[in-house]
């Protein structure tokens, strides 16, 4: 995937436009509860760090929209990604500040982040401050993510928006501390 390509964001912006023009006055399928129990297994296994795992939440058909990365179609797309990607950063976390519920869509505001060098505010993968302060956690960039349930534990869509240049400097910021 090319990540400086403005091709790359058109595409996912059409991608998402089109699934978003096939949920108009689709009816929730699935009970808020579960929708909750399958988000709160999603954000468990983005933490224990097992990205295998974590993919295996999703659909084998699934339309993941990355505005940075592209646009995936498959589980098996999605791993390819994301496994490797993430194996070359395990100390990043996702921990959501806030996440709203409508039917089967699930819209939450996330921060992605690393733990503190000097080893202050452990764990990191929970929200100790519900302003996220800079203080408290120095190495963190917020994302907003959608996702929308398909029943039986899985997810067929997933769309992320967050800053690239921002993502970037925060992981290079944070190595350059660690040594």
């Amino acid at each position: 995937m090319q990540l400086d390509s403005a091709q790359v964001g058109v595409d996912a912006a059409k991608a998402a436009a089109a699934f978003w023009e096939t949920m108009k006055g689709r009816a929730a399928r699935f009970a808020e509860s579960e929708v909750r129990e399958a988000f709160e297994e999603y954000v468990g296994r983005a933490n224990a760090n097992d990205w295998d795992a974590w993919v295996d939440l999703f659909a084998e058909e699934v339309l993941y929209v990355d505005h940075q990365f592209g646009v995936l179609h498959s589980r098996e797309d999605v791993r390819k990604w994301m496994v490797p990607l993430m194996k070359a950063q395990p100390e990043m976390r996702f921990v959501p500040s806030w996440c709203a519920i409508q039917g089967d869509v699930i819209i939450n505001y996330n921060w992605n982040r690393w733990p503190n060098p000097d080893g202050s505010h452990e764990p990191y993968d929970r929200i100790l401050h519900p302003e996220a302060r800079d203080d408290v956690y120095r190495y963190q960039f917020p994302a907003v993510t959608i996702n929308r349930y398909a029943g039986n534990g899985l997810f067929d869509y997933e769309e992320d928006f967050y800053s690239m240049p921002g993502y970037i400097k925060t992981l290079e910021d944070w190595q350059t501390e660690r040594g």
